[in-house]
């Protein structure tokens, strides 16, 4: 097992985010290829009444009930047709009738496509049943002698590039400071840490993953503060990011796939999004901020990653609140130390025996 993280008791980029970047053995591909229709069958649905025909619009579907027998599930509902829970041992799924959003061990995470439910069955896509959920039941690890020790951290923006920008204060410089508070803090416990930049300097997307492989990284973590156009009095929350799958929708435009893939980063979708999940999980249990889910996106970052990579939007600099915690340096440690924990958590997830 690598070293240990031992720590006491965020990232925006312009119009596509630059995102979070890290390296591990490559996942085998599960089947996601060759799905016509995908786009129609994954935009949102509306709410089905009792008469609908039990006949599934979902690319692929699976029935949640022999998936959840075949797995081993218990099931039950929450609410009835509303909201079902299928547990196993200490992990807890939670599926919302017609709807992406779904809770794994109280986390929001984002489904590909939405859990359609036709009186009396409900259905996912099989994108969902393995890309989502598979590596939650059968969580991936790393061959026995393969160790993660070199993580890569991306201060998101540069130069040119201030990202979300409000008076004085500038995004670049906020994703810089953390990236180092978090650089040290990893250091500490032993741990080889790169920076994609250590200065104001601006850098091409598409470079900063390629700048983490030639480094020899094991690990790709972008980092950025998010921005709200509208309702920014309102809007704020963590939110984190690992790459759509192949033939898959973002969360950001359900139903419609602009470029399907596969890109360097999906031979990682099984790492990726426990590399996500164990960030997000971290700033949710450990910040004063709202959960706003784990999501899925083609950013270029994530993309080009040659090593297992997430993205994180560590809070809203447009929050008046949210914004004046991110420019406060002690909670940025607060941040930085909740990542850590998060690192760490992924690694034992996959060094265990």
């Amino acid at each position: 097992m690598g070293p240990t993280v031992s720590v006491p008791s965020a990232c925006r980029a312009p119009a596509p985010f630059g995102r979070v970047i890290l390296v591990m053995r490559r996942a085998q591909f599960l089947r996601l290829l060759g799905w016509a229709g995908f786009s129609l069958a994954c935009q949102a649905l509306p709410a089905r009444s009792s008469s609908a025909p039990a006949r599934s619009s979902l690319p692929s579907p699976v029935r949640v009930r022999d998936w959840a027998r075949a797995q081993g599930l218990t099931v039950r509902w929450l609410e009835t047709h509303r909201r079902l829970q299928l547990t196993k041992g200490g992990l807890q799924l939670v599926l919302q009738a017609n709807s992406r959003e779904a809770f794994i061990n109280g986390v929001r995470v984002y489904l590909l496509c939405p859990f359609e439910y036709l009186n009396p069955a409900g259905y996912l896509a099989e994108v969902d049943v393995q890309r989502t959920f598979g590596p939650f039941l059968e969580p991936p690890r790393l061959p026995q002698k393969q160790r993660m020790e070199h993580i890569c951290l991306d201060p998101g923006h540069g130069g040119k590039d201030t990202g979300y920008r409000i008076g004085t204060t500038e995004e670049k410089r906020l994703t810089l400071a953390l990236a180092q508070e978090l650089a040290g803090l990893l250091r500490q416990a032993g741990f080889r840490v790169t920076l994609t930049r250590t200065r104001d300097v601006y850098l091409d997307l598409e470079e900063r993953p390629r700048l983490a492989q030639r480094a020899g990284a094991d690990l790709f973590v972008s980092l950025h503060f998010n921005a709200a156009a509208a309702g920014a009095g309102q809007v704020r929350g963590v939110e984190t990011y690992c790459l759509t799958p192949a033939n898959a929708s973002s969360t950001a435009n359900p139903g419609r796939i602009s470029v399907a893939g596969p890109f360097p980063g999906n031979q990682h979708d099984l790492f990726n999004i426990r590399l996500a999940y164990a960030l997000h999980q971290a700033m949710v249990r450990g910040l004063p901020s709202e959960d706003r889910g784990l999501r899925r996106a083609r950013f270029a970052v994530l993309r080009e990653a040659s090593m297992p990579a997430a993205l994180v939007e560590a809070g809203f600099l447009s929050h008046p609140v949210e914004g004046r915690r991110i420019n406060d340096p002690a909670y940025r440690r607060r941040i930085a130390q909740e990542l850590a924990r998060g690192l760490q958590a992924y690694l034992e997830l996959v060094h265990r025996p």
